[in-house]
């Protein structure tokens, strides 16, 4: 029998590998399981974003580390071509948040606000001066909220590269559908998969995404659940949304490739993750309003995934509790690509005793549900 591994990492999505990855860099021999391709769910479908201003705990607990993802981000981008010659295509993007009317308006006066407050840069813009950046915009507006801070990356390049400097680096990949925990002495020392075959290691950590949740026999309960969203690829001939421009919960923006994407959704569908054709009624009528013209663009690919939101929208991060040995990377929700380099060194660092500067913030805890069940 082979030796055990350091660690495993189940799961082989952006988080699971950026873990991995930053457990072999710190000298850890390390196995990961994937159940599937590679990047074949979640996040080789995101839209890539690596928006700090946007989404839940922003502005609040998520925000220094989205900044800190940022950062890591760009670091990454070159270490990663390096490795891997893979280009992510990180690039930075101009994001322009929209308002129909007087009362949005207002909203994005008081983002501004907190975003200049936070050294943030960003623009508030008329009707006028939107329509300058982004002519084809025609529909009903009272203005817009110009955002420098935002970059992005190809989320299946990113989530392939990781993977290739993981195994680069020394780390094993192998295919494999994990359906149980092995314990010793009521530690948990391995996975133990549907072929029957057992792997060891001194650490588990369960990058599952929204499976996590699932309550599958063996493996125990992480509070996040799937929210299906679908995300529309257009060919629409021109220069227009080389900005990416949104409004309610609905984004345009074209990507290095010359295609329009579209989306996005988000709703309660299980584990079904089919594309849907009210979703794409859906996304269609909500960027028509914006931008009539899109109704001439041709429908290139239509894609849907499930992304891993937890109970209270943070992340879940490091030891299980009641599973010695077991760790939790997940429920990251749309800000999984973001936070990806932040979540893999902060597991990496609880798994081998030493934060290196990113400790995991009780806010992102996997121990907080515990205290709140006892509370």
């Amino acid at each position: 029998m082979a030796a055990n591994a350091d660690a495993i990492v189940v799961g082989g999505g952006a988080v699971g590998a950026s873990v991995a990855l930053e457990l072999t860099k710190r000298g850890a021999t390390v196995s990961m399981i994937e159940r599937d391709s590679i990047a074949s769910h979640a996040s080789g479908f995101a839209y890539g974003g690596l928006f700090p201003t946007m989404g839940a705990g922003i502005p609040g607990p998520i925000l220094q580390h989205a900044m800190h993802g940022i950062s890591l981000h760009r670091q990454l981008a070159l270490e990663l071509k390096d490795s891997t010659e893979i280009d992510v295509e990180l690039r930075s993007v101009v994001s322009i948040d929209l308002a129909a009317d007087e009362d949005g308006f207002r909203n994005l006066e008081k983002s501004l606000d907190w975003q200049l407050e936070e050294g943030l840069k960003a623009e508030l813009l008329d009707s006028e001066g939107v329509r300058h950046l982004e002519p084809a915009l025609t529909g009903n507006l009272a203005g817009g909220l110009v955002q420098l801070s935002h970059f992005e990356v190809d989320s299946y390049k990113y989530t392939l590269a990781l993977v290739a400097a993981f195994e680069h680096a020394g780390g094993n990949h192998r295919t494999g559908d994990v359906v149980g925990l092995v314990r010793d002495a009521g530690r948990v020392t391995g996975v133990r998969l549907a072929s029957g075959d057992e792997v060891r290691g001194n650490a588990v950590v369960l990058a599952t995404g929204p499976w996590a949740g699932a309550g599958s026999e063996g493996l125990p309960h992480i509070p996040v659940e799937p929210k299906k969203g679908e995300i529309l690829r257009l060919r629409f001939p021109g220069r227009d949304f080389t900005h990416r421009v949104s409004l309610g919960g609905h984004y345009i923006a074209r990507k290095p490739d010359g295609l329009v994407w579209a989306g996005s959704t988000e709703e309660d569908a299980g584990f079904d993750d089919r594309p849907s054709v009210s979703a794409r009624y859906a996304i269609m009528a909500g960027v028509l309003a914006l931008a009539p013209a899109l109704e001439s663009a041709e429908i290139v690919e239509h894609t849907a995934c499930l992304r891993p939101v937890s109970a209270d929208d943070m992340p879940i991060l490091g030891a299980v509790p009641g599973h010695e040995g077991l760790f939790a990377a997940n429920g990251a929700g749309k800000k999984g690509i973001l936070l990806s380099p932040v979540m893999g060194r902060m597991v990496a660092g609880a798994i081998l005793g030493d934060s290196g500067g990113d400790p995991i913030p009780a806010e992102f805890n996997a121990a907080r549900f515990t205290d709140q069940e006892s509370a």
